[in-house]
């Protein structure tokens, strides 16, 4: 898969213990639309994240847009869009330098919706099926910009944006 951006915050040593994550991020796009997930706050967040030991990327993208959206991925329209790498000290452990492969995948769904499965913070924070078009949620992300996925996900959006 090829590299859009990196997001190097250059804040770390490299005699660091390293924390690696590989993430998944599903791009499910309906007449102009982008299926995304929104917060009670009015931020929007793509849906996918990290994969679990064993599973294949098709098997995490599959089930992370399940449990977040509730959305069935149609398996044979995934199709790799590209990679964000992240490298900074890790939020949690000072000491620790954090790299993270964020994954890409454009794909498309079946019609029904099923019930989500949301992470107890997904939940407190109101999270929600939402679809809206590019600029709305760049718009709405950039205005709530709090988490470092925030600034992740307008970057890939912009991309995404440039390409159509």
């Amino acid at each position: 898969m090829h590299t859009i951006l990196v997001l190097d915050e250059k804040n770390y040593t490299d005699d660091m213990p390293v924390i690696k994550r590989v993430g998944v991020r599903a791009i499910i796009m309906k007449n102009g639309l982008l299926a995304m997930q929104k917060s009670k706050e009015g931020e929007y967040k793509i849906p996918g994240g990290g994969m679990n030991p064993g599973e294949t990327i098709e098997e995490a993208l599959m089930r992370e847009v399940r449990e977040e959206t509730g959305l069935i991925i149609i398996p044979e329209t995934i199709r790799e869009l590209g990679e964000i790498l992240e490298v900074r000290r890790d939020i949690f452990d000072e000491n620790a330098k954090y790299i993270a492969r964020s994954l890409h995948y454009s794909c498309e769904v079946e019609d029904r919706i099923i019930p989500t499965s949301m992470t107890e913070s997904e939940m407190r924070k109101g999270f929600h099926l939402a679809w809206a078009d590019i600029d709305t949620i760049i718009a709405a992300n950039e205005a709530l910009i709090k988490e470092k996925w925030q600034e992740r996900d307008i970057r890939f959006l912009r991309w995404l944006k440039e390409k159509q």
